[in-house]
């Protein structure tokens, strides 16, 4: 029986909160990304069936404040709003972590440290595991809130915000990306890519932070 076996799926999913670097070295021995990336994509689709009714009613809401607004609409912005849900949520986990993954990769082939793609993946996909721990604890807030006031749920320093900041300002977009799990989930990788491309913990932090950084800098100019 492998080590894989032998410890299991979840006991990784878990030790990547617990102990980190242990178990990043145990997965970067032997990496598979399905057996990662299904688990934490079926948490992230139950979290996003559970938003997904108060979100429906929310954009309703605000939907019903504009002019000219058609009942006979609503339908149809319900069937919208369930596609867009359901596929962005088994789409998110992949790509964010792909994206960031080819990001790490690519700088640290500049900077020319080594390290396996597939590894790198598998890593990058357990230190997306914080981002559903805030998935899930958004979702149980969500679940006791009034549709109308889930624009103020968060994990974020949006907290200390007035309910009445636009969201679309710039120090909302700016506060929105200083979040304790992001953050977590930034520390999970930066320990993934010292593991698998054999670097010491500042450099591979680097990394990480500028491809944190740069992100911020989009979310807030977009």
């Amino acid at each position: 029986m492998s080590e894989e076996n032998k410890d299991g799926i979840l006991k990784n999913i878990t030790g990547a909160i617990i102990s980190p670097r242990k178990t990043m070295e145990r997965v970067n021995k032997n990496p598979k990304v399905w057996r990662y990336l299904i688990p934490v994509t079926l948490v992230q689709l139950i979290v996003a069936i559970i938003e997904l009714p108060k979100l429906t009613s929310y954009t309703i809401l605000q939907a019903q404040e504009m002019p000219n607004f058609s009942q006979a609409a609503i339908p149809i912005m319900k069937t919208g709003i369930t596609i867009s849900t359901i596929i962005g949520a088994l789409l998110t986990p992949a790509l964010v972590t792909l994206i960031s993954t080819v990001l790490i990769k690519v700088i640290a082939s500049i900077l020319k440290e080594t390290g396996n793609f597939k590894n790198l993946y598998c890593v990058n996909i357990l230190a997306y595991v914080p981002v559903l721990i805030a998935g899930i604890l958004t979702g149980i807030i969500m679940l006791f809130t009034e549709p109308q006031n889930i624009k103020n749920i968060s994990t974020s320093l949006t907290l200390v915000l007035s309910s009445s900041t636009d969201m679309k300002s710039t120090i909302y977009k700016l506060f929105s990306c200083i979040n304790f799990f992001y953050i977590w989930s930034i520390v999970l990788s930066a320990i993934g890519t010292s593991v698998v491309c054999k670097m010491n913990m500042k450099k591979s932090a680097a990394i990480v932070a500028i491809i944190y950084i740069l992100s911020v800098v989009v979310i807030v100019l977009v």
